[in-house]
This record gives C-alpha cells, structure tokens and sequence, in this order.
C-alpha cells in the first residue's frame, strides 16, 4: 500500500511539473529573437535633383517617323510636305514580260495617297486640303519659305475624309476618291485623285511633283501622317499614255513613292516658342529632352530597401493640342552623363513612364513612378545617377510641356521616396 501511495503521488508531482502548450498566449523568445522592429520611412527630398538642364534637335522635322498636320487656332498651323520620285519619261509598253517603253505623250490623272496614323475622332468634317509646292523641297524649308503656296486660291482641292467614309464603299464615285480604315492598327488610307491641271507632267522635270497638306475640321484639328522613315510615306499614281511601238497611245499607270518627306509650321502664340529658357523641355519640334542629375543621399544609395520612388515635376508651361495629342513621358536611365550626348540605357529596369494629357494646367504636378530606376543604382554603384526626359515616341507629336528647373527652390523637381531601414539582427 506504501509503494502505490508513493508511486501516485511521484506521478501527480511529474505532471503538475511538465511544459504545457498554452496557445492563447502570445508568442515570448527573448533569448533567440533579434532586438528592435521593422521601420519604415517616408520622406521627400526637395533638392536631390541638381545641374538639370534641356537641349533640342534630336529628332528632326524631316527625320520624323510622322509627317505632322495641325490646324490650332491662337496655338500652331503645321503642314505636310511632300516631294515624290519623278516617274520618268518613258513607261513600259510591253506585255506578258516585253520590257519595250514608250515616251510619255499625256497624263489623265493621279492617286496621291497617304496614311492617317493618328487623329482626334472627336473631331468631325476632317478634311485634307492639298497644295502643289515647289520643287527644291528640302529640309531648309520652313513654313515662311513656302508662304506663297499657302493662299486659300492656290489650294488644289480638299477632301472631306469623314463624308467619303460614309459612301456605300467608302469611295466617292463622282470625284474619284476613296477612304480605308484598317481596323486592328486604326490607320485610314486615303486616296484623293488629282487631274492633270492640278499636277502637270513636265518632260523636262520627268514628271517631278511636290505636294502641301493642310488639315482642318469643325473644330481644332490634329493628325499625323505615315512617313517615309516608318514605311508609310505617301504614294502618287500616274495614269499616262505612252507611245507603242506601233504608234499609238497605250494608257498605263506607274506608281512612285518619296524623295523627301517632312512638314513645315508657324508658331502662332508667344507660348509655345522653341526658344529653350531655365524650364526643363520634352517633346516639341524640333525635339527636346531634359538631363536630370540626382545627389542621392548615401543612406538611400546604400542603406535601405526602397518600397516607393515618385519623381515629381511641376508643370512650367502645360502642352497645348487636342486630346489625341496626349503622349507618354519617359525617365530614361543614361549610360554615361555626356550632356545632351548621353546614351540612353537599354536596360530596361532603368525605364519608368507616365502619361502626359493635353488639358492639364500650369502649376500641376507629372508624377512618375521610379522605384525601380533608384533600385538599379543601388546595385550598380558606378552607374550614373542621371535621367533623360523625353517623350515615346519622339518626333510624333506638336505639343511640349515644360517643368519647373532647380534652380526654382519653391517648385523645383522633388523625389518622394519610401524606405524601410536594414533590420538590425541581434545575437542569440
């Protein structure tokens, strides 16, 4: 009886001694966790951006992928030109592979076509309005130079693109034009037809022909149109008769493409003057872009996990246009600071964009989100920490916004970052 008094009571005193699991209890390991807790910082640096500044001329008018048209009152009249291949003075005769050519003895008419790459469907009755221009078209030309071929009286035709659109088959029977919309890529093909008054084949220019293209609509208008450099550059077709070898005429028609391509325009307005000041420019024509050096502090270049990195601008001088005008504004890494010479980094971490939209007024704020961009500086510690602004894609489009400068303390670009500090891992 002594040994079952002793055994129970040795097992009653093991089990009020034993570790047991309380799982409503928080969790307590001071010995092995590490000390302190996760921070995070958030913060603005007002003057990280130093020495910015803006250059243009990195895409030129006539080295454009878009030939430009725009009709803004009070704002900028901007025109396509147009010069075409001569289309010779013989045309081939032959059939069935016979190469035999004939002289050129008359012209019927012409296609002049070209390709809308972009419009404002907002804006209705887009008419095409065509002018013949001289000749020695060439990248010198500007909108002053050719002021004579701009009078209303000496205006080929106009084309109405949006009522030839609504033809059964979208194709004017009367006048001979036509009008097609690709439906994947929203490209409108337009084809106007030009009777030989309004482009006379001249044997000794071997039928040399140089066109204007004005656009304009109910309301303000806006268009780019395909150009050479983007495979889309305009066409002109010959319908010709040309001498046989049996001496009579055969009609025949011969299609040629661009010598040279680009457009002209006339700044209306005090407000949009290419003149680079302070302000940081993108876009426009010609082209700029703005070269931004950060100062980075050494606790955000090398210290910290970075969640958020907002680059901040204030609009100096808001871009003026119409809604299909909006573009996209880039913060592109650089490879090497050169100034307005800097390679721009193919990487594309180094890459952060934001959309730019016709309407927004001095004094507003562009953000861009660049977490990524600051993260590659801190793994690449040699890279420069510089950034080109420009706009994607360039050379497309009239409007241009300016920023405030650093030099402008009250309104100067500012970063807004958020960080979490290195955590600081205790010993067990």
């Amino acid at each position: 009886m002594r040994r079952a008094a002793l055994a129970a009571a040795l097992t009653a005193l093991t089990a009020a001694t034993a570790c047991t699991e309380d799982v409503t209890a928080p969790g307590h390991c001071p010995d092995f966790c590490p000390s302190g807790s996760i921070t995070g910082v958030d913060t603005v640096l007002q003057t990280v951006v130093q020495r910015d500044s803006a250059f243009r001329g990195f895409v030129r008018p006539h080295e454009a992928r878009s030939l430009l048209a725009a009709t803004l009152p009070g704002v900028i009249d901007g025109r396509a030109i147009v010069l075409l291949v001569p289309v010779g003075q013989r045309l081939v005769v032959g059939t069935g592979g016979d190469t035999t050519t004939g002289a050129i003895v008359g012209v019927d008419s012409l296609r002049l076509t070209v390709t809308i790459t972009r419009r404002d469907t907002s804006a209705h009755n887009l008419t095409l309005v065509y002018y013949r221009l001289p000749l020695d078209l060439d990248s010198t030309k500007t909108f002053a130079d050719l002021a004579g071929a701009w009078t209303t009286a000496d205006s080929l035709r106009s084309l109405n693109v949006d009522s030839v659109y609504a033809l059964a088959g979208h194709v004017d029977l009367l006048r001979g034009d036509s009008v097609f919309v690709d439906t994947l890529t929203n490209r409108v093909t337009v084809i106007a037809k030009l009777d030989s008054a309004m482009a006379p084949y001249v044997v000794a220019d071997s039928g040399k022909a140089a066109f204007g293209i004005r656009v304009v609509a109910d309301s303000r208008a806006s268009i780019a149109l395909g150009s050479v450099e983007a495979g889309l550059g305009p066409l002109l077709t010959w319908f010709a008769e040309a001498d046989s070898v049996a001496k009579d005429t055969v009609p025949r028609s011969s299609t040629v493409g661009v010598r040279f391509d680009s457009f002209v325009f006339d700044l209306l307005s005090p407000s949009v003057d290419t003149t680079l000041d302070s302000t940081l420019a993108v876009g426009g024509m010609p082209v700029a872009r703005s070269i931004m050096r950060f100062a980075l502090p050494r606790l955000i270049r090398d210290s910290v996990q970075i969640s958020r990195a907002t680059l901040v601008l204030v609009t100096a001088r808001p871009p003026e246009g119409v809604p299909a005008d909006s573009f996209t504004l880039s913060a592109h890494g650089v490879l090497a600071d050169f100034s307005a010479k800097s390679p721009l980094s193919p990487d594309p971490s180094r890459v952060a964009t934001t959309r730019v939209h016709i309407g927004i007024a001095r004094g507003d704020t562009v953000r861009i989100e660049m977490a990524d961009i600051l993260r590659s500086w801190q793994i690449d510690t040699l890279a420069p920490t510089a950034l080109a602004l420009r706009q994607i894609p360039e050379g497309m489009e009239f409007p241009e916004i300016r920023f405030e400068p650093s030099t402008n303390v009250a309104l100067a670009p500012a970063l807004h970052v958020t960080y979490v500090k290195r955590f600081p891992f205790g010993k067990p």
